[in-house]
């Protein structure tokens, strides 16, 4: 019988390329309102309801249908080469020439760690969101008390904001000022969507005061700024326990702290930061952490370690700049202190994953290797290879790529060992 049967590869193909391009897309949109949603100086019940819906709802679906376009480009592409096989063979299809496959008798490692294998199908399938790891780095950083996301028990807000919306919004730029009480206390148990679960004890109040704004600049650059002064004053003591690692921490203190900091957007994705924070009281931290990291399709694609221990009283003077490379390829900063009082302390971790390979060291550790204060550089791959690849696709998407071309071949070998196989 002559003619033509099947499907015309070239347009399963070009299908394929036009759902990757629509996965990659829906992917931008989603990275950038997350951003927006998370930048929005908004506390509160009404705000917490607000990000919690946008997290697990809103988020959740747009992310699953970027995942169905993938996993649908995914599955076009495998007809189009099932195609070519079927036409240039015998016609036996996809199945190959030998029979069935031998399984192997081990499971093979995938771009989900040694803990998971998902395979480049079965993205859509994992659980998605933060992981929530108490105790992480910059666990001991002061002046966070006010407006923290995360209470340690049942939260009350005295008030979300006594200057509620933005003052100035315009063209050239916004200007917004807050001014609030808020306190936490109790006990509170939670788990993230891997089954992480998080303990909290201890109580915290702050007041703060301040005023954000931002100035528009040409082709996307832009500057930022921002002073706040406050009290807090905070014991607390956590950690967190499950399939991806461990993380404890506590830490107490009380004191005044005053910071501004300014933060210019250049082009190409540029940015640099200097804060100046001060700081008037006492306060002691102890933390450790060693735990996977996951990519935002919920994938173990890392690990991250590290811990300290710090106390000070009296008062200090904190400089700190940070700097984002072109493209976000890299990021550093580094801080240097004047201190009038008595403290001592170290800490440092370190993280490699495919978004960020990173060292931070602090305290006494960073004076003995001479860098006179905190410091902290990273290296962002996936950063690196989206620059030069289409849509979103970054290291993540190619791991998982390359894990679907090694199953296939571990399914090619398989069949050729039972093609020999005297007992098949």
């Amino acid at each position: 019988m002559s003619g033509f049967y099947g499907a015309d590869t070239e347009q399963l193909r070009e299908q394929a390329g036009a759902c990757l391009r629509g996965s990659g897309t829906l992917r931008d949109l989603i990275g950038t309102t997350s951003a927006m949603v998370g930048a929005v100086e908004w506390t509160g019940p009404d705000a917490e309801a607000f990000r919690e819906r946008w997290q697990s709802e809103v988020r959740a679906q747009l992310t699953a249908r970027a995942d169905a376009l993938r996993a649908r480009a995914d599955e076009l592409t495998a007809q189009a080469e099932e195609q070519d096989g079927a036409s240039d063979g015998d016609g036996s299809g996809g199945g190959g020439p030998f029979g069935s496959p031998l399984p192997f008798p081990f499971p093979l490692p995938g771009p989900g760690g040694p803990w998971e294998n998902p395979g480049p199908f079965d993205r859509a399938n994992l659980p998605k969101g933060p992981q929530e790891f108490y105790g992480d780095p910059g666990y001991g950083t002061r002046g966070q008390m006010y407006g923290q996301q995360r209470p340690v028990g049942e939260q009350f807000t005295w008030t979300d904001d006594l200057l509620p919306g933005q003052e100035i919004s315009n063209g050239t730029g916004t200007l917004d000022a807050h001014a609030g009480v808020n306190y936490s206390v109790g006990a509170s148990l939670t788990e993230d969507p891997y089954g992480n679960h998080t303990g909290t004890v201890g109580a915290r109040g702050s007041l703060e005061a301040g005023v954000d704004t931002h100035l528009n600049g040409p082709f996307g650059t832009g500057i930022d700024a921002s002073a706040r002064v406050g009290a807090e004053s905070y014991a607390e003591a956590g950690g967190t326990v499950g399939p991806d690692g461990y993380s404890f921490g506590a830490k107490a203190g009380s004191g005044l702290y005053a910071s501004q900091s300014a933060t210019v957007d250049g082009p190409l994705g540029t940015s640099g930061t200097l804060t100046q924070d001060y700081f008037v009281g006492a306060n002691a931290d102890a933390s450790r952490y060693a735990h996977l990291t996951r990519n935002e399709d919920g994938q173990a694609n890392g690990v991250t370690f590290g811990g300290g221990a710090n106390a000070f009283a009296g008062g200090q003077v904190t400089q700190k700049f940070e700097q984002t490379g072109p493209f976000g390829w890299f990021s550093g900063s580094t801080s240097i202190s004047e201190k009038a009082g008595a403290g001592a302390g170290a800490s440092g971790g370190a993280t490699i994953s495919t978004d960020e390979v990173s060292v931070n060291v602090g305290g006494q550790l960073a004076v003995e290797l001479g860098l006179g204060g905190t410091t902290s550089l990273a290296v962002h791959p996936n950063a690196i290879v989206n620059t030069f690849t289409p849509g979103d696709y970054d290291l993540d998407d190619a791991i998982s790529d390359a894990s679907g071309a090694f199953d296939g071949a571990r399914d090619a070998v398989g069949s050729t060992v039972s093609a020999i196989n005297p007992f098949d």
